[in-house]
């Protein structure tokens, strides 16, 4: 058994698991190298930062759309949306991240406002590419 069938195992028996994150897709929320906390899914609400089974593989990042029996993901620092996975493959909800010892808190509040935020960046970028 490989480490993502571990962790998808526990997680439908009800535990939580706990394990290093790789890579910036999630950046500043989630950095390379933090430990990340899932706890098993109830329900799947748009800004909850989840933890899929993707076709790369393990996959940490926030929900941006649920519908029909799909969710569809996104880094909070990627470009785009990932392709849509069926429901059945989120295996858990990102709480915290422990970074240098403390325990953050993920909250789909902050992800909104990251969200808004990088908006609002891609909008100013626009205004001055247009205005030069």
């Amino acid at each position: 058994m490989n480490a993502a069938e571990v962790i998808a195992d526990l997680l439908a028996r009800g535990h939580s698991v706990r394990f290093r994150a790789t890579g910036h897709s999630m950046h500043p929320l989630i950095r390379c190298d933090d430990y990340l906390l899932v706890e098993p899914v109830s329900q799947i609400r748009r800004g909850d930062v989840v933890l899929t089974l993707a076709e790369r593989g393990l996959t940490a990042h926030r929900v941006v759309d649920v519908s029909r029996g799909y969710v569809t993901t996104r880094g909070d620092n990627a470009p785009g949306d990932d392709d849509p996975v069926e429901a059945t493959r989120v295996l858990g909800v990102v709480t915290h991240a422990e970074r240098d010892g403390r325990m953050l808190r993920v909250s789909s509040t902050l992800g909104i406002a990251l969200g808004v935020r990088r908006f609002y960046r891609r909008l100013l970028n626009r205004i001055s590419r247009l205005s030069a």
